[in-house]
């Protein structure tokens, strides 16, 4: 029972996270990437194989019959915010210079850089999510 709590203390953190970056909840690729996120902070290795492992777990989950799939719809929601926002809030969020306006994330740093802001704890802050 105590595992259910966690998982879903973390897959709401992990939403709030990607609507703060600016994420759109309507894309499929956000779905994707916050099942992504919560595998790789239940497993941190996966963050080294993603189209092996990762993006095939992920289709499995979703009934997405090829990883191709997968990735391009996280591509396609980052892409999205780059081009409607930009992702000067991954800066505000881990108090640093990460991107510039110009930058954006890849799909393997998204995922590891919110995976790190949950088990730094760093939401505490810039959620108001208690523990």
């Amino acid at each position: 029972m105590t595992e259910y709590f966690e998982l879903s203390k973390i897959r709401r953190i992990v939403k709030l996270a990607l609507i703060k970056v600016g994420i759109r909840c309507d894309l499929i690729g956000f779905s994707y990437l916050c099942y992504a996120i919560e595998l790789v902070i239940q497993t941190p290795s996966l963050i080294h194989s993603l189209c092996k492992d990762l993006y095939v777990q992920v289709g499995k989950q979703f009934h997405a019959n090829k990883e191709n799939c997968v990735e391009r719809s996280i591509r396609h929601a980052i892409e999205n915010t780059y081009i409607n926002k930009s992702f000067a809030e991954l800066n505000r969020m881990f108090k640093t210079q990460l991107y510039t306006i110009d930058d954006k994330p890849t799909a393997g740093e998204l995922i590891r850089l919110i995976a790190e802001y949950y088990n730094l704890g760093l939401y505490k802050e810039h959620l108001g999510v208690n523990d």
